[in-house]
């Protein structure tokens, strides 16, 4: 496996070489204890002192920020990093250190799994001519990456790790009020399509912060309440409570599956998406001409029928 290391920017200078031996040790080491991991179509990893005008240079898109990118080709990757972070982990304590081999290693990981599923979407055209699927299927994606990238790339988790799960404790303190004005507004105006569209930001960060933390757990084999009986507490009194272990199932299924296509992951957790929608005050279902049926409630101490 030969991976070039690229450096752009007048600000790396002298430090390039250096942070480009690192790169080399590291890949040498994650694929020596990871020997299933399946790099060979990453073929260059840019290191830039500009993130954000690196990305627009090589995708056209507008970002602020960003620490690890893949950029994926029909027939190659390129993995972008912010040398400027980079080298601020390297010079610091051991806990940044690890961080960043953690966030390295996990981008490692959503290459091989976007890379095995390449090519191998038949009817993903067909899913997204309809406007419903359209909506959920990034979410369901995203969900799928990082349950995938957490829980194979644990093992290069940080000690002391909170595993997110305090930023979950927060989504799920601060969602129901949130959500709840959300929908008595745009009700009182009757924007319910502005309100799915506000509300699909808040769905999908959230889902992406659950999965994050499912991967952890079930990479580390432990039970919430084994880590944090006082998160096991706050989700049970949660809307997100009764979605919980569902979910885990499901994504436990998908992660030992032999085979995944996007299709298979976007039908296997489309549910679940709607589920986290319902628990949080929207009663969604694909219309009859495919668009997004939208039943919004304002939420109340009763959980929904989902």
């Amino acid at each position: 496996m030969e991976i070039k290391v690229e450096c752009r920017g007048m600000e790396i200078g002298e430090a390039g070489g250096m942070l480009t031996q690192v790169l080399d040790t590291l890949l040498a080491r994650i694929v020596e204890r990871d020997r299933e991991l399946c790099l060979d179509e990453l073929e260059t990893i840019i290191l830039a002192d500009d993130f954000a005008d690196a990305l627009r240079n090589e995708t056209g898109e507008q970002v602020s920020a960003g620490v690890v990118r893949a950029m994926h080709r029909a027939d190659s990757v390129r993995l972008l990093i912010d040398a400027k972070h980079m080298a601020s982990a390297l010079a610091g304590d051991a806990e940044q250190v690890a961080g960043f081999v953690h966030l390295f290693h996990r981008e490692l990981c959503r290459i091989h799994d976007a890379r095995a599923r390449l090519g191998q979407s038949e009817s993903l055209d067909l899913l997204l001519d309809c406007e419903f699927d359209r909506q959920l299927l990034p979410i369901a994606e995203s969900m799928w990456a990082e349950y995938y990238s957490t829980r194979r790339a644990v093992w290069s988790l940080p000690q002391g790790s909170d595993l997110m799960l305090t930023h979950l404790a927060d989504l799920l303190e601060a969602l129901p009020p949130a959500m709840s004005e959300e929908i008595v507004f745009h009700m009182g105006s009757n924007d319910i399509d502005g309100l799915f569209a506000k509300s699909c930001g808040r769905i999908a960060h959230l889902a992406q912060t659950v999965a994050h933390c499912q991967g952890y757990l079930a990479g580390l084999e432990r039970a919430l309440a084994e880590i944090g009986p006082e998160y096991q507490a706050l989700l049970d009194a949660s809307p997100l409570g009764p979605a919980w272990a569902p979910l885990m199932h499901r994504l436990g299924v998908l992660f030992a599956s032999p085979s995944r296509t996007t299709e298979s992951i976007y039908l296997a957790l489309q549910g679940d998406v709607a589920a986290m929608f319902a628990a949080f005050g929207l009663r969604i279902r694909r219309a009859e001409d495919g668009g997004v049926w939208v039943d919004p409630f304002p939420l109340t101490g009763d959980r929904p029928d989902q």
